[in-house]
C-alpha cells in the first residue's frame, strides 16, 4: 500500500499534455458611424491629417490605439492589420468625455473637425 502514491505519481507524469493550436485573429467589421467614414478602414495617416497629432498612441500586440482629444471629448481610434490594404486600418473609434463617461462618436469627431477648421 505504501508504493500506491508513487504509483498514482508515476502514471499522472506519463500523461500526454495536448499542444496549444494557433488561431488566426477573426477579422474586425467595421463600425458604420454616420462621419466617421473619412478615417473608418483607412491608415492613421488619414485621422492626423483631419484631427492633428494625437494626445496618445499606443501599441498593444497588432493593435494600435490613438487618442484624439479637442473640442470637450476624446475620440479613441483603433487601427489593426488590414492584408488587403498592406497596412493597419481605422477598424473602431469610441468616444467619451474627459469625466469618462460615453459620449456620442459621431458628435465627437465632428466637434473635434469643427475645432480643427475641418467640419
Amino acid at each position: 500500500m505504501r508504493l500506491a502514491p508513487f504509483v498514482l505519481l508515476g502514471l499522472a507524469a506519463c500523461a500526454t499534455v495536448p499542444t496549444p493550436v494557433a488561431v488566426a485573429p477573426k477579422p474586425v467589421a467595421l463600425t458604420p458611424v454616420p462621419g466617421l467614414e473619412r478615417i473608418l478602414g483607412r491608415p492613421a495617416g488619414e485621422a492626423t491629417a483631419l484631427l492633428g497629432a494625437a494626445s496618445l498612441d499606443r501599441r498593444d500586440g497588432t493593435g494600435r490605439a490613438v487618442q484624439f482629444a479637442a473640442a470637450g471629448c476624446i475620440l479613441d481610434v483603433y487601427y489593426y492589420p488590414d492584408p488587403a490594404a498592406g497596412q493597419p486600418t481605422a477598424r473602431f473609434a469610441e468616444a467619451r468625455l474627459p469625466t469618462g463617461a460615453a459620449d456620442d462618436t459621431a458628435r465627437c469627431f465632428a466637434a473635434q473637425l469643427a475645432a480643427r477648421g475641418h467640419g
